[in-house]
């Protein structure tokens, strides 16, 4: 199933279309469009003239594009319009982290290491995991080349692991613009979860910067 043979649908990013989005800082064009997608404050209904316009392609380009992000499970077309979140983010934090973990233990840093919400978490206990989110994370800068250039390695997310290699609690960054974050998960990430996408969105819509 193509683009060409869908019309007056509504796009819907992917769980698996939001980590690609974040994953990264580096530009490519499903990035930027991702991004685009995930930033928006309304349900977009797909046309070729808005791929074309979110991402100033030629049409056959823009149809590659789209194509691409549709074969590998990075959006979708809904019949109904998506629902878009929007309560403050202080408000529905709680709720959305909880999703992330099968214990329901989470925990998200901003780049300094202040803890923007938490659940599951004694306070004490999710603001120094923050701060140490923040240090793993300035850890991997430091050794960026070697990690994502010489060995290739996908991400910059971190874990504590049992001795059968399990996490017990991983860090995961999440890059929106020129803002960072770092998601603190207990043992098993569930980032298949839709509220994976709200979480990213609503981070999106209130802290991208083109």
């Amino acid at each position: 199933m193509t683009s060409a043979t869908i019309q007056n649908q509504f796009i819907q990013i992917c769980p698996a279309g939001a980590f690609y989005a974040t994953v990264g800082s580096e530009p490519d064009d499903a990035r930027a469009l991702l991004l685009q997608l995930l930033s928006t404050d309304v349900s977009l209904p797909f046309s070729h003239e808005l791929i074309m316009e979110l991402t100033d392609l030629e049409e056959d380009e823009a149809k590659e594009l789209f194509d691409k992000l549709i074969d590998k499970n990075f959006v979708q077309l809904s019949k109904t319009p998506v629902r878009v979140m929007d309560d403050s983010i202080e408000k529905i934090l709680p709720g959305l982290l909880k999703d992330l973990s099968n214990t329901s233990k989470v925990a998200l840093a901003d780049d300094h290491g202040f803890c923007l919400g938490s659940t599951g978490y004694d306070a004490d206990h999710a603001e120094a995991l923050c701060a140490l989110a923040a240090d793993v994370s300035s850890l991997h800068e430091r050794h960026r080349l070697l990690l994502n250039r010489d060995l290739s390695f996908m991400g910059e997310s971190w874990g504590m692991l049992d001795p059968v290699g399990l996490s017990q609690v991983g860090f995961w960054v999440i890059h929106l613009g020129h803002q960072r974050f770092v998601l603190v998960i207990d043992q098993m990430p569930r980032l298949n979860h839709n509220s994976y996408v709200d979480l990213l969105s609503v981070l999106a819509r209130r802290y991208l910067d083109y």
